[in-house]
C-alpha cells in the first residue's frame, strides 16, 4: 500500500451503461472541446459515449484541482503520450475506458496509471496469459480453478496496464516484461525491472461486471 494514506491517488469509476447515471451523453459532449467533439464524431456508437464520458469525467474530477469549471480545463499529452495538464504540472491524471465503464485517477504525488476492463469470455486464455505472464505467474495460473480463470486473467491485466501507463511506456512496455503477486495487501511487484518500493498497486473496487486496478509510481516522493 502507499507508504501515507495522503499519496493514495484518488480513483473515480463510472458505470455508463448504470440505469439513472448522470447527466447523459448531451450534458457530457458539452464539456469536451471542438478537437474531441470532432474525434467523437468519428467514433462507432459502441464506443462513442464510454469514450466522451471517459473524457468528461477526467474534466469534472480535476476542474477542482485547477479552481476553474470542467470546460475550462485544459488538455495535452506529454512526450510519453500521457495525458497532462498543462495549468497544473504536479497533478498527474490517468484515464481508461471498457465497455460500460470508465476510470478516472488523480495523483499529486507521483505519475499515475489506472486501467479498467469488462468481465468477458476469453477466446483463448491460455494463448493470452502466455503473452501477458511470466513463468513464475504462468505456475499461478496453472493452479487458478476453470471457473475463476477469467476474472483472474483480466486482474491481472489491469494491474499490470495500471504500472505501465504510470510508467509511461503502456503496452509497449511489455505486460510479461515484469512479475507482479498477491499478498492479502494488494498487488505487489517482484520483478527486479520494476522495484517493489517504487511501485504502489492496487486493485479498485468495480462491482461484478468489472475489474480495475491504480498504480503510482513513488519514486518522485522517495527520491526527494
Amino acid at each position: 500500500m502507499a507508504d501515507d494514506p495522503s499519496d493514495a491517488p484518488a480513483v473515480h469509476l463510472d458505470l455508463v451503461d448504470a440505469p439513472g447515471r448522470g447527466p447523459g451523453p448531451e450534458r457530457d459532449r458539452e464539456l469536451l472541446g471542438p478537437d474531441e467533439r470532432a474525434r467523437a464524431d468519428r467514433m462507432p456508437p459502441s464506443v462513442r459515449e464510454v469514450w466522451i464520458r471517459s473524457r468528461a469525467l477526467l474534466r469534472t474530477t480535476v476542474a477542482p484541482y485547477l479552481g476553474c469549471a470542467a470546460p475550462e480545463v485544459r488538455l495535452a499529452r506529454d512526450g510519453r503520450g500521457r495525458p497532462v495538464l498543462p495549468d497544473a504540472p504536479a497533478v498527474h491524471v490517468s484515464l481508461a475506458h471498457t465497455a460500460g465503464c470508465c476510470a478516472v485517477a488523480v495523483s499529486t504525488a507521483g505519475p499515475v496509471g489506472v486501467d479498467v476492463e469488462r468481465v468477458r469470455p476469453l477466446s483463448l486464455p491460455d494463448g493470452l496469459a502466455r503473452r501477458l505472464l511470466t513463468p513464475g505467474e504462468l505456475a499461478e495460473w496453472d493452479g487458478v480453478e476453470a471457473a475463476e480463470r477469467t476474472r483472474w486473467l483480466l486482474r491481472r491485466w489491469t494491474w499490470k496496464e495500471a504500472l505501465l501507463k504510470a510508467e509511461g511506456t503502456g503496452l509497449r512496455g511489455g505486460l510479461h516484461s515484469f512479475d507482479l503477486g498477491w499478498t492479502p495487501a494488494g498487488p505487489w511487484v517482484r520483478s527486479a525491472r520494476h522495484r517493489s518500493r517504487r511501485w504502489w498497486v492496487a486493485e479498485v473496487p468495480a462491482g461484478p461486471l468489472h475489474v480495475a486496478a491504480v498504480a503510482r509510481d513513488r519514486g518522485m516522493r522517495t527520491a526527494s
